[in-house]
């Protein structure tokens, strides 16, 4: 089976991430094919065979023009797409495994594994692992008052 794991940060950076590098030395372990997808970072320790990651996106930094564009950027990622892309065609999946991507890599990415799928008539299915509640409830804590 070849699973890419897709998080926005592919750098040891907090749960998530040691899930999915936990996760894909496990997938190793029994035979499985894993490569990984998400933002190029000087720290990142796993990838893909196309070295294809979509820009680094710090919103704690930054100039003041990057900043204006961050909203807008969150919602829809041309480039996320556009990267995911030549992964998917140089890897072929059957899964591709959700985990952090909001913000930075957008639910846009969700339309262009959609679309490859069309276009290619492969059977990759979609798993997504929420490690928060940030894509349902904006102060992230699902509390109410």
């Amino acid at each position: 089976m070849r699973t890419i794991l897709i998080n926005k940060f592919l750098h040891r950076n907090g749960g998530s991430e040691t899930y999915i590098f936990k996760l894909g030395e496990a997938l190793e372990q029994h035979g499985h094919e894993v490569q990984y997808f998400g933002m190029d970072h000087k720290g990142r320790c796993v990838g893909n065979r196309v070295n294809a990651y979509t820009s680094d996106m710090d919103f704690h930094g930054g100039s003041k023009l990057s900043k204006l564009t961050y909203p807008i950027k969150t919602i829809y990622s041309k480039e996320a797409r556009e990267k995911l892309r030549l992964v998917l065609d140089d890897f072929k999946p059957d899964v591709c495994h959700l985990n952090n991507f909001n913000y930075q890599l957008t639910p846009s990415i969700i339309l262009e594994i959609v679309k490859w799928r069309k276009e290619t008539g492969r059977d990759c299915k979609i798993i997504f692992t929420a490690h928060d509640y940030q894509l349902v409830c904006p102060n992230h804590m699902m509390l109410y008052k």
